[in-house]
């Protein structure tokens, strides 16, 4: 599961700004953000797979994604939704060769999953929306991003008008971003803190948390709720902010702050 919003913008100041919250059960382990060993890719990792729901490259690839597998835990080895944004990062092919690739792989494997992918060149200004509506069939939805402020979530895709936590979140962010400038650094921790957790409680109204029977019964009761809160911002001049912070294992809550600039 999880949930984003974000603004691709043209002709302003911010190129890209995104808040993403991930969701998952307290079984399924992930990793903060990091450098990968090449030091050209920025992202989180699920340690099932090895595979992520947010990254951004130094050649000014960017994906993200939401899915409602996490929500079922089918997440396995070497396989699902969370591979398909490695695979555009460590990748060359534009963001619409990528979705088309995409869209024929899901018709010969048939895999049992649901997601909603963007995946965007930042150099070349170009963003596609991938969406699997049904873990039962294998149809795919490519369409091109317009410019604009928009969310993304794990069932209806892009800018959900039937998703109240979806509708909220686009309020919210649509007024931050109307008064966003020259961000600082210093003020990404903020950025993320209004709109995806509460600084001082912990939780927001898109921050969700709750304690329900794990699909796996054997697994009993477990939280599901937020492990994560990003918060991007990418400028025009290519320089890129990230804040990220997340949950570990024993519940303890870290940040990671990442600033360097587009090659």
């Amino acid at each position: 599961m999880g949930i984003v919003a974000f603004e691709w913008a043209e002709g302003k100041t911010n190129q890209l700004t995104l808040l993403m919250n991930r969701d998952n059960w307290e079984n399924r382990v992930i990793s903060g953000a990091s450098w990968s060993r090449n030091g050209q890719i920025l992202s989180g990792r699920c340690k099932a797979n090895n595979g992520t729901w947010f990254g951004i490259t130094k050649g000014g690839r960017v994906a993200f994604l939401v899915n409602t597998s996490l929500l079922l835990d089918r997440v396995k080895s070497y396989s699902g939704s969370e591979l398909y944004p490695v695979r555009f990062l460590e990748g060359n092919m534009s963001p619409e060769q990528f979705a088309n690739e995409v869209k024929v792989h899901e018709k010969e494997t048939n895999e049992r999953h649901a997601y909603s992918l963007v995946v965007a060149d930042m150099t070349s200004s170009s963003m596609v929306h991938i969406l699997k509506p049904s873990d039962t069939k294998s149809d795919v939805v490519i369409e091109t991003v317009p410019f604009g402020v928009h969310t993304l979530s794990s069932y209806e895709g892009l800018d959900s008008t039937d998703s109240a936590r979806d509708l909220l979140l686009r309020r919210l962010f649509t007024q931050m971003v109307g008064n966003l400038g020259n961000v600082q650094q210093r003020q990404m921790e903020e950025i993320a803190g209004r709109f995806m957790y509460d600084a001082q409680a912990g939780r927001d109204a898109v921050f969700y948390h709750s304690r329900d029977e794990h699909p796996n019964g054997k697994l009993g009761t477990q939280r599901f709720g937020t492990t994560s809160t990003t918060a991007l911002v990418v400028k025009r001049t290519r320089e890129v902010m990230l804040f990220e912070k997340y949950m570990e294992q024993n519940g303890a809550w870290n940040t990671n702050n990442f600033a360097f600039n587009i090659q």
